[in-house]
């Protein structure tokens, strides 16, 4: 029998629906099959500059950046606008972007269509689930998924990485860089 992860909050009952445990390859090969993906980061990839590089090489391979909280000072900071072949980075209020990215109307960041694949990457793991409950349950037309590249087990969440604790960065450092690796877009 396979073990089942466990949310990192207990009280996070996500119902009968549940992410998946997948490896950093197999995150990379779903957001490389995705029509247009979107990476959404949060305010947590300011805690080291290694965070921050990834978001930028994930930019750098076409994905658009959707950054959140106070995010967008990192990118500012590097001067990241989507130069040297990247997309550009946008900040966007988390609860507006998920409000959007549940209307079937919503033309995206860039005008030209909703997304189909959502990365959810150092945002708030309280914050980060309900608005992952709520892509999961109410983004349906067209329908979009989510994957969460954080180190803590998202239930909402397609996909994700099972809990990861602190004393374990390292490990954690390598799977977001082998995730970029097996991107191919």
């Amino acid at each position: 029998m396979e073990k089942m992860e466990i949310a990192f909050d207990v009280a996070n009952i996500p119902g009968p629906d549940t992410g998946e445990v997948v490896s950093p390859e197999v995150v990379g090969r779903y957001i490389s099959r995705a029509r247009r993906p979107l990476l959404v980061v949060g305010s947590e990839i300011l805690r080291d500059e290694f965070f921050i590089e990834i978001a930028i090489e994930m930019g750098k391979k076409g994905i658009p950046i959707a950054a959140t909280g106070h995010s967008i000072r990192g990118f500012v900071e590097r001067g990241y606008d989507g130069g040297d072949g990247g997309v550009s980075v946008r900040y966007y209020n988390l609860h507006e972007l998920t409000n959007c990215l549940r209307d079937p109307n919503w033309r995206g960041l860039d005008g030209q269509g909703n997304y189909d694949v959502v990365i959810f990457f150092g945002i708030v793991y309280y914050y980060a689930s309900q608005m992952l409950s709520c892509i999961k349950n109410f983004a349906t037309e067209p329908l979009i998924r989510t994957v969460s590249i954080d180190r803590y087990y998202h239930p909402h969440a397609r996909m994700s990485f099972g809990n990861i604790p602190p004393n374990r960065e390292g490990e954690y450092k390598v799977l977001l860089k082998r995730v970029v690796n097996s991107i191919n877009r």
